[in-house]
């Protein structure tokens, strides 16, 4: 066996955390380096709209300084190009974003087509870069965990280490997005793995790091947001305040997930140009009067924070983003919706700011406080991601005291969503219209985090069905546990070894046995001529299906179900085409690992 395969078989088990760890770390740098390429594409192509920068002049506010007419002009036609460009795609290459990578997760093993990741790559950049009313995280998260999925299938890694690779991209892409690594590694534990284990958060650590480390190479270290290092509560009278923030970000957070859903389903039946199209034309139409929609918008984001924009504009902001998120989104043009996100919630903070600061002066905090509380608040009720918005929070401020008031109108704001409005998390709710949904299951959850190389029985041996007293000895010599029966170059059956070397005993005659002129040379004659049939022979035998050695205790288990058999026999194919048999599982072994796993999970649980 090569050192390749040893190293896929030890990767197959519940502890290959160092082999993991390594492995994670490349992921990192692979998806930091997608996401530092793709921020690069989208840059370089608003450097074309700006007329500004084509002077050589810097400027944060491209689309605001160009007039409305080519503004609504950008727009149309960058949604119909895109969308013509789509037309050409073939419908499952079309699917991209975090909703696709969460169904490859939860009904492909993790297994993301690179061609997706290209179309999103050009398509998602021309999208951002013609001012559509989208963020580049989930186009991001896309492509790192494109790039986790591509790396396990080159090394032709089990299932279960794949599915943690993909987690890893996804946490360099949030890093690499917003230069915040421990925001980045819970967010793909809680959206994307969903699961908080020793054996995926050690390399996911380690790849946010790493697409971290990229990224204040090439960009420098400061944060997404220029946040003021002096924000705090001003007085505990303001947790009040902070409740009804956190129940008008959960109502609007409510209203967004709602609606988005009526769009996407009252265009359903339209072509993907014409969607793209009326989404572009849309988005123009609203920047006419409010230009500060189209695009990331990360400096009006940034002007909320420092207290720099007006209270109509803040409230023309939330209007304009709204409408215009929730159209592009409802239309499928292919973009994030976390940046979206983050732009209402900052306005929707500064305008509680303002209204809560003109009628509270003496116990209300800075206007760019409600601004980043809000920008967290939204994001986790849209998104269901509390700790990840909590996280953020921490690291884009860098300032334990705002902790306590984005706690509470975090909570409140993730319960008026879903235990006021009855409304599932965003990408959740976009699976569901698909048909699909992302299954928790507790126990499935354990079984898919472990492959079968870790578990399988390797004492193993094929025999044909017709086989000789000779040969059969020969085969049992190691003392292996199974026999696998072939027929046609078919496996047929599954013996326990033990029965036949009880059988091969008993075969004796009496010749053999009493006849002390008998040479050793008749004895031998006489066995070669003896051929067994396995299948008529007594003993325990069973029907026996066939899975891959990159296969996870999930997808065995699932088989077996379907199927009704209780094992399996466990393969991967060679440079040739041919089987190479590895070894055995069955239910029981399935059954035994999940409960050894459980008592793990329990003691680290205690530690």
């Amino acid at each position: 066996m090569t050192l390749i395969d040893r190293l896929r078989l030890k990767l197959g088990g519940f502890d290959a955390l160092a082999l993991m760890a390594v492995i994670g770390l490349i992921c990192g740098i692979l998806a930091g380096g997608s996401n530092i390429l793709f921020r690069l594409f989208t840059e370089s192509s608003i450097v074309l709209w700006a007329p500004d920068n084509l002077a050589g002049e810097s400027s944060e506010h491209d689309f605001e300084d160009m007039s409305w007419l080519f503004r609504l002009a950008l727009t149309t036609l960058g949604g119909m190009a895109v969308g013509l460009i789509l037309q050409k795609l073939a419908p499952a290459t079309r699917q991209v974003g975090v909703s696709h990578v969460l169904e490859r997760l939860n009904y492909h093993q993790g297994h993301l087509p690179v061609k997706n990741a290209i179309a999103q790559f050009f398509i998602g950049g021309l999208t951002i870069a013609s001012g559509q009313s989208v963020g580049r995280e989930g186009p991001g998260i896309h492509l790192g965990s494109t790039s986790g999925s591509w790396l396990g299938r080159k090394l032709k890694l089990p299932n279960n280490s794949t599915r943690i690779l993909v987690g890893c991209g996804c946490a360099a892409a949030i890093s690499a997005s917003f230069n915040t690594p421990l925001a980045g590694v819970v967010f793909a534990m809680e959206i994307i793995v969903m699961e908080y284990a020793v054996a995926s958060f050690i390399p996911i650590i380690l790849s946010s790091v790493a697409g971290a480390v990229l990224t204040q190479w090439v960009f420098g270290p400061d944060p997404a947001f220029d946040v003021p290092s002096h924000l705090d509560i001003q007085s505990l009278w303001e947790m009040p305040y902070f409740l009804l923030v956190g129940i008008l970000g959960g109502t609007l957070a409510s209203a967004f997930i709602y609606l988005t859903r009526k769009v996407s389903r009252l265009s359903k039946s339209w072509k993907v140009w014409v969607k793209t199209t009326v989404a572009g034309a849309s988005v123009g139409v609203i920047a006419i009067g409010v230009p500060e929609v189209m695009g990331i918008g990360y400096d009006t984001v940034n002007g909320a924070i420092h207290d720099e924009l007006l209270l109509n504009v803040l409230i023309l902001a939330l209007m304009g983003k709204f409408v215009a998120t929730i159209i592009c989104s409802g239309l499928s043009l292919p973009g994030g919706v976390i940046g979206p996100t983050l732009f209402m919630g900052a306005m929707l903070g500064g305008v509680m700011g303002n209204v809560g600061g003109g009628i509270f002066p003496e116990h209300s905090s800075f206007e760019g406080f409600y601004a980043i509380i809000g920008m967290c608040t939204l994001m986790s009720a849209v998104l269901q991601a509390p700790l990840a918005a909590l996280i953020a929070l921490l690291e884009l401020t860098n300032n334990p005291n705002i902790i306590l008031p984005g706690m509470f109108s975090i909570v409140i704001a993730n319960m008026v969503v879903t235990q006021v409005f009855k409304q599932k998390a965003f990408w959740e709710t976009q699976m569901g219209d698909r048909g699909l949904d992302i299954k928790l299951n507790p126990i499935k959850q354990v079984l898919r985090s472990i492959g079968v190389a870790g578990v399988m029985e390797r004492g193993v041996v094929v025999s044909n069905r017709l086989n000789d007293h000779l040969e059969l000895e020969i085969l049992l010599k190691d003392n292996p546990r199974w026999v696998l029966i072939k027929e046609d170059d078919h496996v047929v059956s599954l013996m326990v070894a033990s029965d036949l070397a009880r059988y091969l005993m008993e075969l004796e005659t009496p010749e053999s046995e009493n006849d002390e002129t008998d040479s050793a040379v008749e004895a031998e004659q006489f066995i070669k001529r003896h051929q067994v049939d396995l299948m008529k022979i007594p003993a325990n035998r069973q029907d026996v299906i066939s899975i891959n050695l990159q296969a996870t205790l999930e997808e065995t288990f699932d088989k077996m179900e379907q199927r009704k058999i209780s094992a399996a026999y466990v393969y991967r194919l060679t440079a040739d085409e041919q089987e190479r048999i590895y070894g055995v599982i069955t239910r029981e072994m399935i059954t035994d690992q999940y409960i050894f796993a459980k008592k793990d999970t329990g003691r680290l649980e205690t530690a």
